[in-house]
Parts: C-alpha cells; sequence; structure tokens
C-alpha cells in the first residue's frame, strides 16, 4: 500500500514530453499536408476532390484552444455563477435561460414547448457527418451558450447548456422525460441495437434511464451526485451507452467496406488505390473509441462483466461462460487482493465500500470487439475500449519506446469515481487529458479516404463526449469540465442544491468556527493561508491550556511547508502522513495522547488511506476545507468525550476552527449546506459559528 501511495503523490517530472498544442499550426501542417496528398493522390474523379481549401484549413486550426489552459482561471468564475445561481439572474441570463421553476415533468405539453426549441441531435451518424465551420470554432471557443433548465425524478434539477452556433443544425433530439424501460422495444425506441436490447437487465431503474436518456443525446454530463448505493446503476448506464456507442461505429463501418466493395471494378486494386466518395468517412485515425478511466482495479473488472453480460447474457456456454477471450486471466489479474478490514475497532462502511476488492491504481486493459467474442488484453493500437488509470495512462504517455497515438480519436471519455483522483493524484488525470487528440507520432495505418474530416482538420476535441461522475463537487471538477471538454452539442449540469451538508452528522457538541481568510486572488490564496496561521492561529494554540491541537491539512504541498515552518521553529509536535510507516504512526498517536506534544500534523490522504482512529484530540484546526465531505464529521466526532484522556487535566475545553477563503465555495457547499456557504464567503463578517444543540 505504501508503494502505491508514492506513485499516488509523486510530483511530475516536468521535463518528461511537454504537452504539444493543437491549436500551434506548425507543428500540425506537415502531418495534415501530407494526408490531404496522399488523399488528392489516391482519387481520380474530381467530383471526389474536398472543397476545403488550405486557407480555411488553416484557420480551423490557429484558432483552436490552448492544452495548457489554467484550471484556476475558472474558479473565479465558477464562485460568481454559483452565487448568481442563488440570486436574481442577470440581463444576459434571462435572455439565454428558459426559466423552469414551475416546471411539471408531467406536463407533456410545456416539456414539448422546450424540446422544440434545443437545437442538438440524437443520431449517432448526423453527430459525426456534421462538419464544423470556422465561425462555429470561433463560437466554441467563446463558449456562450443557451441553458435550458428541467427537473426529472431520479437526477432531479438540470441544466442543459448549448452552444451558440452560426451553423444550422437539424434537431431530432428530445429531452423529454425518458420512458420506462420494461422489455427491448422499449430501449430499442432510443436506437439501441438489437443484442444490448435482448441482453439488458430489465427493469432498467429511472436513474439509470434518465443517465443513459442524456447520453445517448451524445452530450456531456457532469453528475456529482454518485453514491455508494446507486454507484452500480450508474456503472451500469455508462457501460450501456459505451457498448451501443462501439456497436453502433462497428455496424457503420461493416456497412460502408461492403458498400466499398461494390465500387471496385477491378479485385486488383489495393484498399489505398480505390477512390472512396466523402460520404464513407466513417473512421478516426485510430482505431480506439472510448476510454474509460477508473481508480481501481475492482472498478474495471466490475466494469467489464457488465459488457460481457450485456452482449452475451443469453449466449452463455455452460462450461466456458461468457465468450470472453482471456477471461480467466483477467478474473486472477483484477479480483482478490481485498484490503482487511479488522472486526475490532472497524473502518467506517464507505472505507470498506471503497477498498474492497483489488485496489492496485496501476492498471490498463484493451479490449476488441469481434462479431461473436469480445477479446480481453488485446493490443492498444487495435483496441475499440481502454480501461485503464490515470498512473497508467501517464506512464504510457511518458514512455519513449511507446506512442500514445490511440488517444487521438477518442469519441467516448467516462470519468467514473472521480473523487479518488483527488486522493491518488489530481495531476495525472489532468495530464492525460491534455494529451487527448494531439497529433500522431507516427503515420497512421488508416486510409486517409475513410478518416472523418474534423480528424484531419484537427478538431477531434469539439467531437468528443465526456461523461463525469464523482460523489461531490469540488473546483477541481468545475475547472475539468469548463475547461477541458468543449462537446459542440453541448453539456448536463446536476444543479440540485445541498440543504444541510455534513455538518448535520456531528455528534460531538462543540462550537465550530469558520474563519474567513481575505485574498484577492486564487494563486495569492495559498500564501495568504499560510501567513494567516502562522501570525493568528498558530500563536493562539501555543499557549498553555491548548493542547491536544490535531492539524488536518488536505494538501500535501501545504503539509510539507507546515512541516518544515514546525521544525524551524521549534514547534512541540508529531506528525502522521500517508507515507509514515505504521510503527512511527502508533507511536504519534501515544506521544499525543499523553500529552506529549502539543499538535499533531495529520494529511488528508493518511486519514483517507488509513481512516487512523486518533484520541485525545481537543483542539480541531482544518487549514483548508476537507476535499472529502464526510472527513468533516469523522473527525469532529473523533472529540466525543470516550475517545478523550481523563488524565489531561483539560476537562470540557474543546474547539474546532476551519480555515476557509471565497474560493472554497463548493467544499463549504458540501459541508454546511449552499445557503450557509454562500453566507460565509459573501457576508459582512469574517468569522462565523456553528454549534449542535443535543
Amino acid at each position: 500500500m505504501r508503494g502505491k501511495q508514492r506513485n499516488r503523490s509523486a510530483r511530475p517530472n516536468k521535463s518528461t514530453n511537454s504537452v504539444r498544442r493543437t491549436d500551434k499550426f506548425s507543428k500540425n501542417n506537415k502531418f495534415i499536408q501530407r494526408s490531404r496528398q496522399m488523399e488528392k493522390s489516391y482519387r481520380t474523379e474530381s467530383q471526389f476532390h474536398s472543397t476545403i481549401t488550405k486557407d480555411e484549413l488553416n484557420m480551423s486550426v490557429n484558432m483552436l484552444p490552448s492544452l495548457k489552459e489554467d484550471t484556476n482561471m475558472c474558479y473565479e468564475q465558477l464562485v460568481d455563477q454559483f452565487s448568481c445561481a442563488n440570486t436574481a439572474p442577470s440581463v444576459h441570463e434571462e435572455n439565454n435561460c428558459i426559466s423552469t421553476e414551475h416546471l411539471n415533468v408531467t406536463d407533456t405539453e410545456q416539456e414539448e414547448i422546450y424540446t422544440n426549441n434545443l437545437k442538438p441531435h440524437n443520431s449517432f451518424t448526423k453527430r459525426f457527418e456534421f462538419d464544423l465551420s470556422t465561425d462555429d470554432i470561433t463560437d466554441l471557443i467563446s463558449d456562450e451558450r443557451k441553458t435550458y433548465k428541467f427537473k426529472w425524478s431520479a437526477i432531479g434539477n438540470f441544466k442543459i447548456e448549448i452552444p451558440i452556433l452560426k451553423s444550422s443544425i437539424s434537431s431530432d433530439a428530445s429531452y423529454s422525460r425518458p420512458p420506462e424501460a420494461l422489455k427491448p422495444a422499449d430501449l430499442q425506441v432510443l436506437e439501441v441495437k438489437m443484442p444490448i436490447c435482448t441482453n439488458a437487465a430489465y427493469p432498467l431503474s429511472a436513474l439509470q434511464m434518465e443517465i443513459f436518456h442524456c447520453a445517448n443525446n451524445y452530450l456531456d454530463l457532469y453528475f456529482p451526485r454518485r453514491s455508494h448505493e446507486n454507484a452500480e446503476e450508474i456503472r451500469y448506464a455508462y457501460c450501456l451507452h459505451a457498448v451501443n456507442h462501439m456497436l453502433k461505429s462497428r455496424a457503420q463501418i461493416l456497412r460502408n467496406n461492403e458498400k466499398i466493395t461494390g465500387l471496385v471494378k477491378d479485385p486488383k486494386l489495393l484498399p489505398s488505390e480505390i477512390s472512396i466518395p466523402d460520404s464513407f468517412r466513417d473512421q478516426g485515425l485510430t482505431r480506439m473509441k472510448v476510454l474509460i478511466i477508473l481508480p481501481f482495479r475492482e472498478s474495471a473488472l466490475k466494469t467489464v462483466q457488465i459488457m460481457g453480460n450485456l452482449l452475451f447474457a443469453h449466449h452463455q456456454d455452460k462450461k466456458s461462460g461468457l465468450p470472453i477471450a482471456r477471461y480467466e486471466r483477467f478474473l486472477k489479474d483484477f479480483s482478490g487482493n481485498t484490503i482487511y478490514f479488522p472486526k475490532t475497532n472497524p473502518k467506517p462502511i464507505d472505507y470498506e465500500q471503497t477498498f474492497k476488492g483489488n485496489t492496485d491504481d496501476n492498471f490498463k486493459i484493451g479490449i476488441r470487439f469481434t462479431k461473436k467474442t469480445m477479446s480481453l488484453y488485446s493490443d492498444i493500437s487495435s483496441s475499440d475500449i481502454l480501461i485503464a488509470s490515470p498512473l497508467a495512462l501517464r506512464m504510457i504517455i511518458n514512455d519513449k519506446e511507446q506512442d500514445f497515438d490511440f488517444l487521438n480519436s477518442i469519441e467516448l471519455l467516462i470519468i467514473d469515481q472521480a473523487e479518488l483522483f483527488m486522493a491518488q493524484n489530481w495531476e495525472n488525470l489532468l495530464y492525460v487529458l491534455d494529451h487527448l487528440h494531439l497529433q500522431p507520432q507516427k503515420l497512421p495505418e488508416t486510409n486517409c479516404q475513410r478518416v472523418r474530416s474534423y480528424c484531419l482538420n484537427g478538431t477531434s476535441r469539439f467531437y468528443r463526449q465526456t461523461l463525469f461522475f464523482s460523489s461531490h463537487e469540488l473546483p477541481e471538477f468545475r475547472g475539468l469540465m469548463n475547461n477541458k471538454c468543449h462537446n459542440y452539442q453541448g453539456r448536463v449540469r446536476i444543479t440540485n442544491q445541498i440543504e444541510y451538508g455534513d455538518i448535520s452528522n456531528v455528534l460531538t457538541q462543540v462550537e465550530q468556527v469558520f474563519q474567513r481568510i481575505d485574498c484577492s486572488s486564487v494563486e495569492s490564496a495559498f500564501e495568504d493561508r499560510f501567513q494567516y496561521f502562522v501570525r493568528h492561529i498558530l500563536p493562539q494554540f501555543s499557549r498553555s491550556g491548548q493542547s491536544h491541537c490535531l492539524l488536518y491539512v488536505p494538501s500535501y504541498f501545504d503539509y510539507v511547508r507546515l512541516r518544515n515552518h514546525f521544525k524551524n521553529e521549534m514547534v512541540n509536535y508529531v506528525q502522521i502522513s500517508e507515507y509514515t510507516k505504521k510503527e512511527k504512526i502508533s507511536r504519534a498517536r501515544d506521544i499525543f495522547f499523553h500529552s506529549g506534544a502539543q499538535f499533531l500534523l495529520y494529511s488528508e490522504r493518511a486519514h483517507f488511506f488509513r481512516r487512523t482512529r486518533i484520541k485525545g484530540v481537543r483542539h480541531l484546526i482544518l487549514y483548508q476545507p476537507p476535499n472529502f465531505p464526510n472527513f468533516y464529521s469523522e473527525l469532529i466526532n473523533l472529540m466525543l468525550e470516550t475517545n478523550q484522556n481523563p488524565r489531561d487535566g483539560l476537562k470540557d475545553l474543546m474547539s474546532v476552527k476551519v480555515l476557509y477563503t471565497k474560493y472554497d465555495i463548493l467544499s463549504l457547499s458540501n459541508i454546511v449546506g449552499n445557503e450557509n456557504a454562500i453566507k460565509l464567503t459573501a457576508g459582512t463578517s469574517d468569522s462565523y459559528s456553528f454549534s449542535n444543540n443535543m
């Protein structure tokens, strides 16, 4: 476990393979020109020549957004947007948003009106046949959107944000409440392939149908309400969409292969020597179309099993089971290795649910679909779907002996259990996303006449759909959706309000003080927080009678900085981080409990991976609101009387202090609810207290 944690927290090596920008035409020019020249040489009839001029191509590539967009730039905007969502809408919002505060989901007439105002299309074929113009790319970069609000029974309140494009897009989409799925015919209506309709596990729940309905309309989906209770429902929904997308892609290619064969008059000609019309463009530069990013092998195991059941549930052999190649090897590699959960002093329920099964975070497995089987461990270059962890993908990207061209033509990106990547290494995920849709390192084997025009134009990112699932909202998640996802058909955001937050789970009767730190920008927040702690908090809790102070630090960089400061200032402290050995953890806990050290410096990832029960805590200082909301109540509940040292002489002296800035509004919302979070960040006072009267 300790070795794996080092991989999770390792800082990125800035000297390895710098990100190449797709918007820099000088690096893409040679590849695009070479592809166009090859295609032109293969054509013999002028009627099949491309109508895209060189000047138009240059313009479309130059206008692509930079890959190294700073996620911090959107934090200030998201705070403003979050506040505006709870106040009166601005004039601009009123013009571009249809209010649905009184929308009744059972009112079909009203839903039909809203549906007619939407422009994206549902058809798989029409999605990829639509060519974005230069003006469309400009509109996508400017990120002007129309917003439509809805409410469904399972996912609750959500917004559909559609980019405002100059091109007219025909619509056959339907955003009315999806029908129930009780039999195969119900899924067929939604353009689901017959093998899936036959093998699906009926009835599908309302949550599954609503998530699938959004995904089937090829909108990006941001769903920050994943829980252990609905986790498998969500997994089934996105597996259903991924397999359906792959079957549609494969069917289209096979259908076009037959048509092209009928056009060939000379059977001696090679496929590359045949002139193919533009209507047969049905492939990307590489074969892989779906990328699923998961945190653990256990998650990959469940995902593959669901896919196998969707394809072959009624075609199982009594001896061999599902017709999946190398399935026994897969079970051996991806099952087992469950962490031991002690029966005495048991871990929290969510801890056992998170870490049951194989929790290795370095894995990848390619999946290739054929007519009668599904092949696991297929070569990445010949795989249709790749399931991998961020760490494994980053290692592939940094491997000089291996190319990562398979990331060029991803059409569907699924990110599940995103909150766990925060505990592993969030930088790994961002690094992978920065390497999607880049110029190939070598000439692809695909016939350039079959490659979709947007792949040659360098605009693949606008045709990628992203499904993002997490248990709660964080600024990092909002930043990823805003800066890394540019689907031209728009996106869906779940907007259910948090009424109470995790503070309602606090059992200890103690006053909880939230102290706001003034700062001018996101960049200065780290320094301002540190200076405030050193000048005001540390002297206050260094006085006599203020011992047994637990200092909880979510960021490891802040943890290292505070540790170095404690050493330089000769502060009496002990520490527990994710790298601390078990023997030293026991020693630190014992010293702290028996008043041998005034401070215990405690990192968030140490609590995430071990959930150590620390006793003797009289004063809790949260250097920043926790990234995991449930940790807030867990830490305060450690201060119950049963965990105190009766001989420390402090009796009932206890306190809780939370340091925050206005940029922590999303984390605060998870703890105290949306309404209170806005008061904390925008109120006139800089100090607020909460207490639970039992």
